[in-house]
């Protein structure tokens, strides 16, 4: 029974300190976070492209061409779309579109509320598996649930303190990070840390993805 006890405290002590240098690097610069990501989906999208031109075997002045095609349509799209939310306004009153706004919020939370129960779901399935091939001890799975601990504490504590400027943040936030890795690898070999660190990672981009397109859905 103890040990069952000991399990079920572990697998959240290990989520938590796994996910700790992800979601402190989010906290530390959201906004720099999103910036990376859609500069990143806009450079992979002219790389898809180029790479289709090229298979084709399409020249550049024909490509230069396909390019300008493509900006006059987005073009069109954004003066299309400006004359649809401007009917919309004629048809709806202000009542009726704040109405309908909300509920259009409240359905992306549900969505994303549904989403967020079912990754956990499997994120701690995941997990449970990892921990038991490991076969730690009920002392070491003690010390990870003291580590998660000390890490919430010291999250909540950093949480509510006022920084001079972003830079600061981010340090501090990576100061945090940098020492709770490093006791978590005082308690694992660096084989379990490697297997943690890619379970989180395919979890965390798997997730991040469909995330950022939940919220350009709305």
């Amino acid at each position: 029974m103890r040990r069952n006890t000991t399990r079920k405290l572990l697998i959240p002590a290990l989520l938590a300190v796994a996910i700790a240098p992800l979601s402190l690097a989010a906290l530390a610069a959201p906004s720099d976070s999103d910036s990376r990501w859609h500069e990143q989906r806009q450079e992979q999208r002219q790389e898809q492209r180029q790479a289709l031109f090229e298979r084709a075997g399409i020249d550049a002045d024909t490509r230069s061409a396909l390019e300008e095609a493509r900006a006059e349509h987005k073009q069109a799209l954004r003066e299309m779309h400006t004359r649809y939310r401007e009917r919309m306004d004629e048809i709806l009153d202000e009542e009726q579109r704040d109405a309908l706004q909300e509920a259009k919020r409240e359905m992306r939370q549900e969505r994303y509320a549904e989403y967020r129960a079912e990754r956990g779901q499997n994120m701690q399935q995941r997990f449970t598996e990892l921990v038991d091939s490991w076969g730690l001890s009920d002392a070491e799975r003690s010390e990870l649930t003291e580590l998660r601990e000390s890490l919430y504490a010291d999250m909540r504590e950093l949480r509510e303190q006022s920084f001079d400027s972003r830079e600061e943040r981010r340090e501090t936030w990576q100061a945090l990070r940098d020492e709770h890795q490093e006791a978590l690898g005082e308690l694992l070999s660096e084989e379990q840390m490697e297997e943690l660190r890619d379970a989180m990672r395919n979890a965390f981009h798997k997730g991040h993805g469909k995330h950022h397109g939940e919220r350009r859905s709305g």
